[in-house]
């Protein structure tokens, strides 16, 4: 049933439900963190897998828990392979190899996409609820220009206008630092702006592959995410950053220049009020990084998640807050830290707890004819070697 603006009409509405409990969950990553341990890292798939095991199994939607079925070992596998290719990527550049670096950054840019699609269609095949599959897919080549050729062509114009304006304080010396610091402002606000505006393209065109390639056995999702309106909050998101990072720069600039004159001599005192300094600097830099995290992911999560029905019977909310959402972060930061990452299973809970309270889903699920696909899990080569390249998926 639908209204008039073509939105489902809501005769059931649940949250999702969570049961997981942060003593229960510090049993799984203490045996994880043991046999982790012992096998020198060899157990760290597996590890991976019973954590998430734990969290999808205390997932409850409409009296049915959702199931993780990934295995250890393909995970293994691919994240062998993909250690082997990396360090094989680093070791070139290290050796200064060009044509190998060259190679092997063409393979990254040419197939990661790819790549990135085959994993998830794993990890969706391999995620189950009331015994029917998810299932993903989509297009390598739109896959190519949403992952890398947009978003790469992008920040290719942002950087050159970024450089063009500090081109122009080259000729400036030590003594104009006025017109230095002026010019590094203008260079940062374009680039914050710039980067935003990339963001935000990259999420929304992102997000409207993702959603209509996903499905629910044979039902499948929709989605109509706008990109301008992910342009918006990715752009107020940046521009949340900006004022801390004015704040950071109005007190290292005195510093630095401070430094340089100095030639680095300083006396102890001078050396103390320097790292002073820069310790403030960064507690700020990382509240105004929360912050603007914070607003990025609730905006973007509330709107999207308004913009995706399944089978056109079944619609989404989420009602995340900008200050309930900083809390969590702060408060679970801080759980974590303060007891050297011991309380970090009871953080992780608390973190579950709040997204699963704050997830919603509007219609019944009884309504749709739900049917396994029959899509069966890939298992050639290049599909086995990215099983483990995207573990999570978060929405």
């Amino acid at each position: 049933m639908f209204d008039q603006q073509g939105t489902p009409e809501v005769s059931h509405s649940r949250n999702i439900t969570f049961h997981g409990t942060g003593s229960g969950y510090f049993g799984v990553c203490v045996v994880n963190f043991l046999l982790t341990l012992v096998t020198f890292g060899i157990f760290a798939p597996w590890a991976y897998v019973r954590c998430k095991r734990y969290i999808y199994s205390n997932t409850e939607l409409s009296g049915s828990r959702f199931s993780y079925n990934v295995k250890g070992g393909s995970l293994f596998i691919s994240w062998l392979c993909l250690f082997v290719f990396f360090g094989a990527l680093e070791f070139a550049i290290i050796k200064q190899s060009s044509p190998l670096s060259f190679c092997l950054l063409a393979i990254l840019i040419l197939f990661l996409p790819y790549l990135v699609i085959q994993s998830l269609r794993y990890q969706m095949q391999s995620t189950t609820l009331n015994n029917v599959r998810f299932n993903f897919n989509a297009s390598g080549f739109k896959a190519w220009w949403v992952m890398m050729g947009a978003p790469l062509l992008m920040l290719a114009g942002v950087f050159l206008i970024c450089s063009m304006i500090v081109y122009t304080a080259s000729s400036a010396s030590l003594f104009e630092m006025d017109r230095i610091v002026i010019t590094i402002v203008i260079a940062m606000i374009v680039g914050i702006l710039g980067f935003g505006a990339v963001q935000g393209v990259a999420v929304g065109m992102w997000l409207n592959l993702l959603f209509n390639g996903l499905s629910f056995g044979t039902q499948k999702f929709a989605a109509s995410v706008s990109v301008k309106k992910c342009v918006m909050f990715s752009i107020i998101g940046m521009l949340l950053l900006t004022p801390f990072l004015l704040l950071v720069l109005k007190l290292i600039a005195p510093t630095i220049i401070h430094v340089v004159l100095s030639g680095g001599m300083m006396s102890p005192d001078e050396l103390a009020s320097v790292q002073g300094t820069i310790l403030i600097c960064y507690l700020i830099y990382l509240f105004g990084l929360i912050v603007s995290f914070s607003y990025l992911y609730v905006m973007m999560r509330n709107y999207y998640y308004k913009h995706v029905a399944l089978s056109e019977k079944i619609a989404f909310r989420s009602t995340l807050t900008l200050a309930g959402f900083v809390g969590q972060l702060i408060i679970n930061g801080l759980i974590t830290f303060c007891t050297f990452g011991i309380a970090y299973p009871w953080a992780r809970i608390r973190y579950c707890r709040y997204l699963a309270k704050n997830t919603w889903v509007d219609g019944d699920l009884d309504d749709l004819e739900l049917q396994d696909h029959d899509d069966k899990i890939a298992t050639d080569v290049v599909s086995r070697i990215s099983r483990g390249l995207v573990p999570n998926l978060n929405l």
